[in-house]
């Protein structure tokens, strides 16, 4: 649709800039909502989204590489011979660990403010709690971003959007269905009912978990509209369809275990009488 857009005489990639503007919402969004919360240190809310944001960056890179990590294994069972000088190397490591998957990113991105709060001492639930709403928030700015390039993009339709100019060149010429649109507006959605869930005191401390199940949930379904072969399989599944699957029982099961638990210390008899 529309890769590059030009900005006082500069060429930016359309994603970047949709990315950028999702950083700067989440940023805006976290402020506003934190201003009158006594449990949460606004000059800190920066901190964490960088740390997030780096987490988020190197996960899925990292991610993107085990994906496609079959491309490495090619190029060694040809004992490298393509390979002949130092750029070529690059460009081997450019496919390999070049693009982004989303589920890296966001294990990077917990990890990343997990680790900030953690060395800073930070309560952890008021944190990410917030973390549950911007997550939505700069994932559906993200998405619209893939729109705009024709990544992720969708299976055929005959009513859906045609592709011109594409950066891949397997998504042009036909109509294809706007699933980068459809995950944005859920994910639009989902950062709309966090909030509002955070704004009311609702499920504290338990956002981020309904975070990961509603999006395991949106992304398991809307993979079957996926047209793009270069997110990889494990089996019938997609691999992110495989993640949501796995993430969906691992949340369910941590949530069970930790209402347990909390049962458990609540029914101890007191050490004092």
């Amino acid at each position: 649709m529309l890769p590059y857009i030009e900005l006082f005489g500069v060429r930016i990639s359309s994603y970047a800039l949709m990315a950028g503007t999702g950083f700067f919402a989440l940023w805006l969004a976290a402020w506003l909502a934190t201003r009158k919360r006594k449990d949460v240190d606004q000059t800190q809310i920066p901190h964490i989204a960088l740390a997030a944001m780096a987490g988020l960056f190197i996960g899925a890179h990292l991610l993107y590489g085990a994906v496609n990590f079959r491309i490495f294994i090619r190029a060694a069972r040809d004992h490298f011979s393509l390979i002949h000088s130092v750029t070529d190397f690059m460009y081997l490591l450019a496919a390999i660990f070049g693009g982004m998957v989303f589920y890296g990113g966001l294990f990077g991105a917990l990890v990343g403010a997990a680790w900030y709060m953690k060395s800073l001492n930070l309560p952890h639930n008021p944190y990410m709690d917030v973390i549950a709403f911007c997550i939505p928030l700069f994932h559906g700015f993200a998405r619209t971003g893939c729109f705009l390039g024709g990544c992720c993009y969708g299976v055929e339709w005959q009513y859906g959007v045609v592709f011109r100019n594409s950066l891949e060149a397997s998504a042009n010429g036909v109509p294809r269905f706007p699933v980068q649109l459809l995950e944005a507006g859920l994910e639009f959605l989902l950062f709309a009912l966090i909030l509002l869930l955070f704004i009311k005191n609702k499920l504290s401390g338990r956002l981020i978990y309904l975070y990961l199940l509603s999006y395991s949930v949106i992304r398991f379904f809307d993979e079957f509209l996926r047209g793009d072969k270069i997110r990889g399989f494990v089996g019938p599944l997609s691999t992110s369809q495989f993640i949501s699957v796995i993430l969906f029982v691992a949340v369910i099961s941590v949530a069970a275990v930790r209402k347990s638990r909390k049962s458990n210390a609540a029914s101890q008899p007191s050490a004092y009488v």
